[in-house]
């Protein structure tokens, strides 16, 4: 990994966040679902994950997105766009579909 994405990476850190992935394109995930994936950057609309397993665009998938408080939620949403980074790795996009709430929302 070049310095260049080091730096990146560590400036959009968001610790503690990771995804589990249920199912992809209708279909449910056996060992892959037992794997965590590092999310490097989350927003009100969606988040950045970095995996070695390859998605299609546009594929819809089923999350379950782990927070550092060790709540959790499933989301639905699509690959929207990847990004191939130096170390093999590639960066997907995220883009929700439902299930994406504020958890003190979900509280009151």
């Amino acid at each position: 990994m070049n310095e260049r994405m080091k730096k990146n990476r560590e400036r959009t850190t968001v610790e503690g966040y990771c995804i589990q992935v249920l199912i992809i394109n209708g279909e449910v995930q056996g060992t892959f679902s037992q794997k965590s994936l590092y999310v490097e950057n989350i927003g009100k609309g969606g988040f950045r994950f970095i995996s070695n397993v390859s998605f299609n665009l546009e594929d819809r998938v089923q999350v379950l997105l782990r927070f550092p408080d060790n709540c959790s939620q499933e989301v639905l949403g699509r690959i929207c766009y990847s990004e191939e980074l130096d170390d093999g790795e590639i960066a997907y996009g995220f883009s929700v579909i439902e299930g994406f709430y504020s958890l003190h929302a979900a509280v009151a």
